[in-house]
Order: C-alpha cells, then sequence, then structure tokens
C-alpha cells in the first residue's frame, strides 16, 4: 500500500489576524486598510485569478510599482500557491516582454501598457470585496516567486524562492528587530527586489501594518506624520534625510536598517548622537534577504547570521546556507541549484569572521583587481572615503595604466564643501598604502533617480573618455 504524504500547510498570516483582530490595521495607504477588509479583497483577488484559469504553479509576470494594488496582487500569489515575478516599471515594454519570456509566464499584469506576447493579459479588479471560502491554507514547500537579480553582466537570473523560504527569512528578522501591531514598516524598497518583498512577510507574520511609500512628499515629513516605525535605507538616503533636519524624537522610528554600501562613520555618529542607533544588514537574493544584522561598531562589520542562517568562510569568500537558501535559479525550464558538495552557495563576497563570531563584509571577489602586483579591493578605499566628515558616498573603479596595470579612479558624492583631492589622499593614507589613493577624482554621475550606480558602467565611461 502506498501512503500519499500530505504537503505540510500553514495558515495565512493575514487571515490569522482578520480572525483574531478583524479591525488592526494592515496597510496605509491613504485610507488605512484593515486586516478584515485586506482578507476580503485578498479573497476576490484569488478568486478572479481562478476564474482567469490560473492554477498553482503557474508563473505570473506583473510590472511592480510599489502601489496598494502590486502588494494586493503579491500576496494574492502567495494565497493562491502562483509563481510571482515581479518586473522592474523603469524597463521599457520590449524589455518586460524578453523577461516575462524569459520567466516563461502565462500571465501579465500591469497597470499601464501590457506587452503582447504568449501569455494571458490579465485585467483584475482590486477594490471587490468576497467573504471566505474555506481555510485558503499555504505550502511552504511550494515555489512562491522569481525575482530577478540585476543582471549588470548580462542576462539576469531568476531567483526562485520557496515559501517556507521566506517565512524563514522573517521569522529570523523577528528575532532582532520585533515587531507588533504598534509597528509600521515603510515600503521604501521595490517589491521587484527581494529586500522590498521580504518587508510583506515580515508585517503581515507579525500583524503589523505596511506603510506605503508616498514619494510625491518629503520623507522627512512622511516621517513626523505617518506611523512609521520601521524603515530601510541605503546611506544616501539617510544623508539626504538628515540634510533636511530629520530628528527621531519628532517621528515614531525606532528601528532603522542600513544596508547596500558602505556605511559612513560620520553618518552612525549623528545618528546615534540623536538617539537612534541603527543597524546594518548583510543579505543577498539567494538567501530571502537578510542573512546577517548588527550594530555598526566597525568597517564592514555586519552582525552575526540571524536564526535559519549559516555563514563560513572558504579561501576569503563568504558561503552561506540554511532554511532560507534559495531553491535555485530557474533556466529554460528547469530549476539549477549551484551548491558545493556540503550544501553551501559561495556568493563570491569576499569576508571574514571575527573571534566573536561577526560577518566582515570585504568587497566583491569579483571587484579586485590588480595594480603594479598589488591586490586592491575598491571597497577598502570607498570605506575609507565614506568615513571623510565631507563625502556622502563614494565609488572606486579600475582605469589602465600602461606602467602600473590599473589604477583606481574615484567617483565622489559631496554632503558639504566638496574636499580637495590632495585632502582626501592624505586621508587615505593615514590607514591604507599609498597604492591605493586614486590616481583620479570624478564627481557623482546623474544616476536618473537610481540609488545604486553600476560598477562596470562608469568604469566603461572612463575608459571611453582616454
Amino acid at each position: 500500500m502506498v501512503t500519499r504524504q500530505i504537503p505540510r500547510q500553514e495558515t495565512c498570516p493575514v487571515r490569522r489576524w482578520a480572525t483574531l483582530s478583524p479591525h488592526r490595521i494592515a496597510i496605509h495607504s491613504g485610507e488605512p486598510l484593515s486586516y478584515q477588509r485586506l482578507d476580503l479583497r485578498l479573497n476576490s483577488l484569488c478568486n478572479q485569478l481562478a476564474r482567469a484559469g490560473l492554477e498553482r504553479g503557474d508563473h505570473l509576470a506583473a510590472v511592480m510599482r510599489g502601489a496598494l494594488e502590486d502588494v494586493l496582487l503579491a500576496w494574492a500569489c502567495v494565497r493562491s500557491g502562483i509563481v510571482f515575478c515581479p518586473l522592474n516599471p523603469a524597463f521599457p515594454a520590449t524589455r518586460h516582454s524578453e523577461l516575462a519570456s524569459q520567466l516563461e509566464a502565462r500571465a501579465f499584469w500591469s497597470a499601464g501598457e501590457i506587452p503582447a506576447g504568449d501569455w494571458q493579459a490579465l485585467s483584475l479588479d482590486f477594490t471587490g470585496e468576497l467573504a471566505a471560502d474555506g481555510e485558503s491554507p499555504l505550502v511552504p514547500d511550494q515555489p512562491n516567486n522569481m525575482i530577478l537579480t540585476s543582471g549588470s553582466s548580462g542576462t539576469p537570473k531568476a531567483v526562485v524562492h520557496r515559501l517556507a523560504n521566506h517565512l524563514a527569512s522573517a521569522r529570523g528578522s523577528a528575532t532582532l528587530i520585533p515587531l507588533d501591531e504598534a509597528c509600521g514598516w515603510l515600503l521604501s524598497l521595490p517589491l521587484f527586489h527581494v529586500g522590498g518583498y521580504a518587508i510583506l512577510f515580515r508585517v503581515f507574520l507579525a500583524g503589523a501594518a505596511l506603510v506605503l511609500d508616498d514619494r510625491t512628499r518629503p520623507l522627512k515629513a512622511r516621517l513626523e506624520d505617518q506611523p512609521i516605525t520601521h524603515l530601510s535605507l541605503v546611506p544616501t538616503q539617510l544623508w539626504r534625510l538628515l540634510a533636511q533636519g530629520f530628528d527621531p524624537s519628532r517621528t515614531r522610528v525606532r528601528e532603522l536598517l542600513l544596508g547596500g554600501a558602505a556605511i559612513p562613520a560620520p553618518l552612525v555618529n549623528r545618528l546615534t548622537a540623536l538617539g537612534l542607533e541603527p543597524k546594518v544588514s548583510y543579505g543577498l537574493s539567494e538567501m530571502g534577504s537578510q542573512v546577517c544584522t548588527g550594530q555598526p561598531c566597525a568597517a564592514g562589520v555586519v552582525g552575526r547570521p540571524l536564526p535559519g542562517r549559516e555563514v563560513c568562510i572558504r579561501q576569503g569568500e563568504i558561503c552561506v546556507r540554511g532554511e532560507t537558501l534559495f531553491a535555485g535559479y530557474f533556466r529554460e525550464g528547469e530549476l539549477v541549484r549551484p551548491l558545493d558538495e556540503e550544501g553551501w552557495f559561495h556568493t563570491r563576497d569576499k569576508g571574514r569572521l571575527t573571534p566573536g563570531g561577526d560577518l566582515v563584509v570585504e568587497g566583491r571577489l569579483d571587484n579586485l583587481f590588480i595594480s603594479g602586483g598589488e591586490n586592491i579591493q575598491p571597497e577598502t578605499i570607498e570605506q575609507r572615503l565614506v568615513d571623510h566628515p565631507a563625502v556622502a558616498q563614494a565609488l572606486v573603479v579600475p582605469v589602465p595604466s600602461d606602467e602600473w596595470g590599473h589604477r583606481p579612479a574615484a567617483f565622489i558624492d559631496w554632503h558639504g564643501e566638496p574636499a580637495p583631492s590632495a585632502e582626501l589622499a592624505a586621508w587615505i593614507r593615514l590607514s591604507l598604502p599609498g597604492f591605493m589613493v586614486p590616481d583620479q577624482w570624478h564627481p557623482w554621475p546623474d544616476l536618473g533617480g537610481n540609488l545604486k550606480p553600476s560598477r562596470t558602467l562608469l568604469a566603461r565611461s572612463l575608459r571611453q573618455e582616454e
């Protein structure tokens, strides 16, 4: 007799809070949306997806702009078992079409243009409400989403997570960054990045509130009059906020998570003086967002692994595994999971562990270059530069040199009066060898609204100028 194994199931947290605390606020977006009404809208959306012929395991591509409709659709996919494939709205329709084809999308939704292709164009009513019909249990082992990596070096990789990866990620995060019904987490990161998508799970598991990002108003004003207690920012966003006169005592903010770039010591010191101690984080798409989180006590230190994550160092490379480790890359209809014999994923990040177990991230192994026989890690120079009082952010790239092979060139973003290059060179020499002093100094590029520049494109632009 063959015994059929029943898939492990879990109650949807939105349904759970809709039952236990129906009037608790789930989403702040214009008019606040309670957990009860969120549940009703999700029921309606799941019903519409089913009537459109979509089934568990189907791939749905969707252009994500951070609106309420995006959040509703993302969680309706979680409930329905549909694989959610979010796309960057900055891409043109032709690029959306290419990516949807790569992801083998069966359906496509967008608030704007839906490109023609071999998929079903969805038209959905996001205001409809429908009473619950059954339990709507979640299946943690099912594929949940495909999130594209940046693809700066070519075709982006489609990172596949199981629902269990995100649940473990959120629960591990909560051990260090607790959430409850009095908390509101600002959705300041896009849903087509794992860092933004992970916020949904943290908030809904805790029964907290999601605060949608209204960029028509200055962030400082929103922090002062909205119920935002938690937010994630990159350093340049925080510098801008401080320049506007940000005072944590005039807000409800109690948890600030910094990541995405070198963390300047002057920035941390200013926040601490204002009574707010930020946390730094190290994460990656393949691990469902956060891996390590801690206090920014020294350059590159990002804290210890959170529960459900493991970290080791192999020949200077950071390797990770655990409950949050992705299911694999989606390639031509198959899942490819590039792990070593012991199940470790090699991140291509350079790092080390302190005697106390904290992870120190030293940069990307791919970024390392050689100058006159000396290894140069650009991130080491960048961390030193952002510790200068006048530097908001810095990025260092190699440029060809007939004499040395390559030499460093620096792009600098100022948050005050610019400092002379000679002063920055002397600042670097105080703690780093002279061969790490850049030969070229350039102003920060216009990123067209993006916060993260492409190291490859900037290096290429300098080569073209020669």
